[in-house]
This record gives structure tokens, C-alpha cells and sequence, in this order.
């Protein structure tokens, strides 16, 4: 008895080419395992190289704060205030030494209307800024006005406060001035003194 089958229903695995596809696979499998492991391990050591940096910041940021405690308890609290104070008593002198009397005067001058009559004028130096405080007399409390607005268009004078104090035995008011003084530039202030003068 003969067995017979049909050949062509069996299925024909070409094993040539899968074993050259798992091999395919394999390799690619490994490269990307080699890839991953070097790039672990290369961030692995940045790691480690920015905990070290980390570490010597911080102990350079603590011997800094130590020395600067060691420095704060080294300085006089009271000389140092002392010197602060020379220093603002200096810097006061100075003031008063480069301030222009014909300057500030001259721009007075050029700004007070006929009806406003100046009594006295008093400057005073508070950190850095010139205070200029005026008594004034006047007719009529417009011509104040118009005596502040001249004094503050003229760009040397700002934050301009008048207050009355009361009137004269003529019936004049009495004004008090106050206003804040921006000296102007020398070459300025000589330009309109040699305008002035022709």
C-alpha cells in the first residue's frame, strides 16, 4: 500500500531567510542596547561631575558667608556711623560751597512779577536735594500763581507749595514758598547772563 499526499499543501518555510531576519533583529536590538548603555553611563558621570560641582559651590558659598560674619564683627558700629556722618557733614560743606547765589538770584529775578516784593530766601540742603524756601508779599494771590507757574516753566524750580501766613498792616498777603531747586548747567547759566547783558 502506497501513501500518497499533496506536497503543495504544506506550507515551505524558507529557514535561510529567517534566520537572517532574526539575525537582522538581534543586531539591531544589540545597538540599541550598546546606544542606551552609553548614553546611561555618559550621564551617569555628568551627574556625578555636577554633584561634585554642586558640593564645592556650596562650600565655598559657606567659608564666603563665614568670612563675612568674621568681617561684620571686626567693624565699629559706632565709628562707622561716625565716618557716615563726617561723610554727610562733608558733602553738606560742599554743597553749600558750590552753590551760585547769582544764579538762583538771577532766575528769581527773571520770574518775580511788579506786584511781588521777596521778604527772604533761605536754601537748605536735605540728601542731596536743594530746597529753596521763600517769603514772599503780594497784592493779589493770582500774581503768586503766576510767579510759581514762571519759576517751574523755567525748568530749574518743581514741586512748587505756597502757603499764606497771614496779611501785612498795608493788607498785602503774607506767602510762604516752598519748592525744590535743580541748579542749572554752568554754560547754561552763562549763556542767559550773556543774553541778558546785551
Amino acid at each position: 500500500m502506497m501513501l500518497r499526499g499533496n506536497l503543495a499543501t504544506r506550507p515551505f518555510y524558507n529557514e535561510r531567510v529567517v534566520a537572517l531576519l532574526l539575525a537582522l533583529v538581534a543586531t539591531i536590538a544589540l545597538a540599541l542596547t550598546v546606544t542606551n548603555v552609553t548614553r546611561l553611563l555618559q550621564l551617569s558621570s555628568r551627574r556625578s561631575e555636577l554633584r561634585q560641582q554642586i558640593a564645592a559651590d556650596e562650600a565655598a558659598a559657606a567659608r564666603i558667608r563665614q568670612s563675612a560674619a568674621g568681617i561684620q564683627k571686626g567693624v565699629d558700629r559706632s565709628a562707622l556711623a561716625q565716618l557716615a556722618g563726617s561723610a554727610q557733614e562733608a558733602n553738606l560743606l560742599i554743597d553749600q560751597r558750590t552753590f551760585s547765589w547769582t544764579t538762583l538770584l538771577t532766575l528769581i529775578e527773571g520770574a518775580i512779577p511788579m506786584n511781588v516784593h521777596l521778604t527772604s530766601i533761605t536754601p537748605e540742603f536735605k540728601k542731596g536735594d536743594i530746597i529753596i524756601t521763600m517769603m514772599l508779599v503780594g497784592k493779589e494771590a493770582e500774581a503768586v500763581t503766576n510767579f510759581m507757574n514762571t519759576l517751574e516753566a523755567g525748568g530749574a524750580f518743581y514741586d512748587t507749595v505756597a502757603s499764606s501766613i497771614g496779611a501785612t498792616e498795608e493788607g498785602f498777603d503774607r506767602v510762604t514758598l516752598k519748592t525744590f531747586y535743580l541748579p542749572p548747567a554752568p554754560a547754561k547759566a552763562a549763556k542767559s547772563g550773556e543774553g541778558e547783558t546785551r
